[in-house]
C-alpha cells in the first residue's frame, strides 16, 4: 500500500491550535493521494508524558485534497472549510479538542490520515472505533505526523 505523506507547519504547537489559544484545528498537508482515492479521513490522537492515549479529534468524508485546512467547526456534519463529518472524541465533545497539558508537562498529537476509495456510511458523532470498523476493505493508503504542546 503506497503510503501517504503527512505534514503539519509546525512541530511545537502553535498557541491557536490549543486550549490556551483558539482551540482551532490545524492545517494538514497530505501529499501522494492515489487517483482512485474519493475521501480522507482524520484520527488525532493524544500521547501524554503519564497515563492513557485519548483520541482528539474524529473526521471523515473529507474531499481528497492536498491541504485539509484549519478551522473545522464543532459539530457533526460541517460545511466549511470543506464538508465532512466529525466523531465524538474522547473528551465527550463532537470535532477538535486541541492539546491542553498541564503546567510544565508536555502532549504529543499524532494526526493519522486515511485515504479511502468511498465515503463512509457513519452517522455523525460515531467513535473512532466504528469509523476504523466502516474502513474496513476501503482503506488504500494511510500516513501520519506529529506535533507537540508544552505548558
Amino acid at each position: 500500500m503506497p503510503k501517504l505523506t503527512v505534514k503539519l507547519d509546525f512541530e511545537d504547537f502553535p498557541d491557536v491550535y490549543t486550549c490556551k489559544g483558539a482551540n482551532r484545528s490545524p492545517p494538514i498537508r497530505v501529499e501522494g493521494i492515489l487517483p482512485n482515492i474519493k475521501s480522507l479521513a482524520v484520527l488525532a490522537t493524544t500521547s501524554p508524558e503519564e497515563g492513557p492515549s485519548k483520541v482528539a479529534w474524529i473526521l471523515w468524508n473529507l474531499p481528497a485534497v492536498p491541504l485539509i485546512p484549519e478551522g473545522f467547526p464543532a459539530g457533526g456534519v460541517v460545511e466549511s472549510p470543506l464538508h465532512a463529518v466529525q466523531g465524538t472524541n474522547d473528551f465527550g465533545t463532537i470535532g477538535y479538542r486541541g492539546p491542553c497539558p498541564e503546567t510544565g508537562k508536555g502532549e504529543a498529537y499524532l494526526f493519522r490520515v486515511y485515504a479511502l476509495d468511498l465515503d463512509l456510511a457513519l452517522a455523525p458523532g460515531a467513535n473512532w472505533e466504528e469509523m476504523i470498523r466502516k474502513m474496513q476493505g476501503s482503506l488504500n493508503q494511510s500516513g501520519e505526523a506529529i506535533a507537540f504542546a508544552v505548558r
